[in-house]
């Protein structure tokens, strides 16, 4: 669908409703441009609800110019989320610390840069109702205004469906899966010993890949007391393990060096393209209901979950796409395939060892959820040729956990710890 461009008229004392099209709106009519190249600053978040009619607005500084007051939005289903994308702006308070009407339709709310140039605002929906979304121009000192309204649907109407533009892929949903027994799953026996072929030229160092989970519009796992928020730790983790492991032997290569979204399935891609010997994501969990819960934890795939607890991480991980406002592509049957029984066996035996080797440091340096690798269905994992984990440092839902991981010097101390773990695993299985 091709982005429609509408151009605001001189506004006064009125508001505006924008068509039900994904467009991005030109500036509205207000404060002139005075050169500033500093995105616009919304300086207020209020959500609100009136009967049937649960209302967002979004307040903007009144120095916030035409240029930086442009925006597109668009729906998606299952689940109903509505996706507001902006040039570069910034918020004075995180969305996702606003707080929602219990009996309103937004059940969720958060908002960071989704690509360079793009600031996404995504809004999860209780119930799939009605959508308006339209802008009130600057007046009485006040800077420009953008109002959401979520409304119920009445009998006999329809949801509002604005299609996403082009950039979007295609709708789909994001996989689950199903708990099992870890006795289920054979364990690799044989030590491996990965070569990776990169060419004519001799090779003379590993290539590591560290992922810092989450991103941009997608903050990840919160922290309730000290406001911890996922994306941020895991990149800060993954610049201290980096600085830990390079040498003139080891490569390390990011997924992400700043606070943007990366798609689930571009991860692994990362990996792959950079002919990497090794594929390390860092995360920390939030239980939805237990704060007792605790424990660093390592992962690999697999298509059945060692544990109830592995398969709803799993689950909520696999969403990630899905809390970003991504309409997810219905993956290729490749892709779709790639699952225990297809995975190359050496590349699975490596990760196992990989895993082994970062486990047993973690437990020697902190508590552990399991002394034991766990297995579940990450999308993220699912590389077949480049041995892969996935690392939980801990639980910010856990008090004591959130303030060790908020601890600076605990954090070097873990980033310490991950970095011997993958050091030793390529000390004694990567030949290159």
């Amino acid at each position: 669908m091709k982005n429609l461009l509408i151009r605001w008229p001189v506004l006064v004392g009125c508001v505006m409703a924008i068509v039900a099209f994904a467009v991005f709106v030109p500036p509205l009519v207000g404060n002139s441009n005075d050169g500033r190249d500093e995105p616009g600053l919304v300086e207020d978040l209020r959500v609100g609800k009136d009967g049937d009619r649960t209302r967002i607005v979004l307040q903007f500084s009144e120095a916030t110019t035409e240029k930086e007051f442009q925006f597109r939005w668009f729906t998606l289903p299952e689940p109903a989320r509505v996706v507001v994308d902006f040039k570069d702006i910034t918020f004075k308070n995180s969305p996702n610390l606003v707080k929602l009407p219990p009996d309103g339709l937004a059940k969720g709310m958060r908002a960071g840069r989704f690509r360079p140039g793009t600031v996404r605002m995504v809004l999860d929906q209780t119930k799939a109702g009605r959508v308006n979304v339209f802008a009130i121009p600057p007046r009485g000192g006040q800077g420009p205004r953008l109002v959401i309204d979520l409304v119920e649907l009445k009998k006999g109407q329809k949801p509002t469906n604005v299609p996403p533009p082009e950039d979007v892929v295609d709708e789909g949903k994001a996989p689950a899966v199903s708990p099992r027994r870890i006795e289920d799953e054979p364990a690799p026996v044989v030590p491996p010993v990965v070569t990776r072929d990169v060419g004519t030229g001799p090779r003379d160092r590993v290539v590591v890949v560290l992922d810092a989970g989450h991103g941009g519009v997608d903050p990840g796992a919160c922290s309730k007391i000290a406001k911890l928020c996922e994306k941020g730790l895991t990149l800060e983790m993954v610049k201290l393990v980096r600085e830990r492991l390079r040498s003139d032997k080891i490569e390390v290569i990011l997924t992400r060096d700043s606070d943007v979204f990366i798609p689930l399935p571009e991860r692994p891609r990362i990996a792959q393209r950079a002919g990497a010997d090794l594929f390390v994501s860092l995360h920390a969990d939030i239980h939805p209901t237990k704060r007792d819960v605790k424990g660093a934890t390592v992962y690999m795939v697999s298509e059945k979950a060692s544990d109830r607890e592995a398969a709803r991480l799993a689950s909520a991980e696999n969403d990630r796409d899905v809390m970003a406002g991504v309409a997810l592509a219905n993956e290729s049957k490749e892709v779709q395939n790639i699952l225990i029984s297809l995975v190359q066996r050496d590349t699975l035996n490596s990760s196992t060892y990989l895993a082994r080797s970062v486990l047993k440091e973690l437990g020697n340096f902190t508590e552990v959820r399991k002394h034991d690798v766990l297995y579940a269905g990450f999308r993220v994992l699912k590389s077949p040729d480049v041995p892969s984990i996935l690392v939980e440092m801990g639980y910010l839902s856990n008090p004591a956990e959130e303030r060790k991981l908020g601890d600076a010097g605990y954090r070097k101390q873990l980033a310490d710890t991950i970095a011997k773990g993958i050091r030793n695993y390529v000390q004694n299985h990567v030949h290159y």
